[in-house]
């Protein structure tokens, strides 16, 4: 376990899904510590557990 307190969010404009990771201290969509823009919700979801999980990995 390490101390990074992070979260992904997942959603959808017209046609494309957004990956997004934001710490909790600016959980805004507006800046993300990483983001990814994926044409399927489980590309997208597949992406940000990815990215999390290199994330845990490194630390």
């Amino acid at each position: 376990m390490n101390g990074n307190h992070l979260h992904a969010r997942i959603f959808r404009t017209t046609d494309e899904w957004y990956a997004d990771v934001d710490d909790e201290l600016d959980p805004q969509p507006d800046n993300p510590l990483w983001y990814g823009i994926y044409t399927t919700q489980p590309a997208a979801l597949e992406a940000a557990c990815a990215h999390l999980a290199a994330l845990d990995q490194a630390s």
